[in-house]
């Protein structure tokens, strides 16, 4: 039996980045304007995460420790 590649090599072929410690990847319902939608289709995953972070703390929704 051929051993497996390396973990990095079986996601670069995915076309996907390993998480880094701390963050989590979910699927979460999000209901909103069609425009909303063609905007969050055009960013990648990360993209998604920060634009979300920025939004809840403009808001006063999230505040982060910074480390």
């Amino acid at each position: 039996m051929r051993k497996p590649p390396p973990k990095e090599v079986r996601l670069r072929a995915l076309g996907v980045e390993a998480l880094e410690p701390g963050e989590r990847s979910e699927r979460v319902r999000i209901r909103g304007p069609e425009e909303l939608f063609a905007a969050l289709e055009k960013l990648s995953p990360k993209e998604r995460g920060r634009a979300l972070l920025v939004g809840l703390e403009a808001l006063g929704l999230l505040r982060r420790e910074e480390a």
